[in-house]
């Protein structure tokens, strides 16, 4: 199953695996917003797509 992260900045991360998805929120939030984000943090905000 998909699943999706939308960032309140509006960009959609979406992946396979629970890994990938974690790895791309980490690289947005690391990049985009100068913040660490958890692996737990980022599945909190996963939804299915």
């Amino acid at each position: 199953m998909n699943k999706v992260i939308q960032c309140p900045c509006g960009y959609v991360i979406r992946a396979d695996t629970e890994e990938a998805l974690v790895e791309q929120a980490q690289q947005h939030a690391r990049e985009t917003h100068q913040m660490e984000l958890t692996a737990e943090q980022a599945l909190a905000m996963a939804q299915p797509e």
